[in-house]
């Protein structure tokens, strides 16, 4: 069977310059969207919307992909943790630990809506 990648849009509004630490940043945002593109189904959406307010960053990653359950998400920012149902997709269960804990040393904070079998929202906000 021939994979279908995802299509990923984006989507900014606000200013275009922010005062954020570059490097971070593009960690944060390189985990979330590799992993929205490694949990979505074949040609899924993902979508990735900027918003600058006047103090802080909005950011929110999105995907109709397996999403994650109610008994896994308590666990998710855990270092090692991978979902029950994320078993055969490849990852150290790494990431979103280091996402949370970017997110905190940029004095920010991540959180994720997620139903299993439709998708996930993260959210990041962070102050500028």
């Amino acid at each position: 069977m021939q994979r279908l990648y995802p299509k990923l849009t984006q989507h900014h509004s606000g200013n275009e310059t922010v005062s954020l630490d570059k490097k971070l940043l593009k960690n944060v945002l390189f985990n979330l969207i590799s992993n929205a593109i490694k949990f979505s189904r074949n040609g899924g959406l993902i979508e990735v919307s900027v918003y600058v307010l006047n103090s802080s960053v909005k950011i929110t990653v999105k995907d109709n992909g397996i999403g994650i359950s109610l008994e896994d998400q308590k666990h998710l920012f855990e270092r090692f943790f991978r979902g029950h149902n994320a078993t055969y997709i490849q990852g150290t269960g790494l990431g979103l630990n280091i996402v949370s804990k970017y997110a905190e040393q940029m004095k920010g904070s991540i959180s994720f809506e997620s139903t299993e079998n439709i998708g996930t929202l993260f959210t990041i906000i962070l102050p500028q």
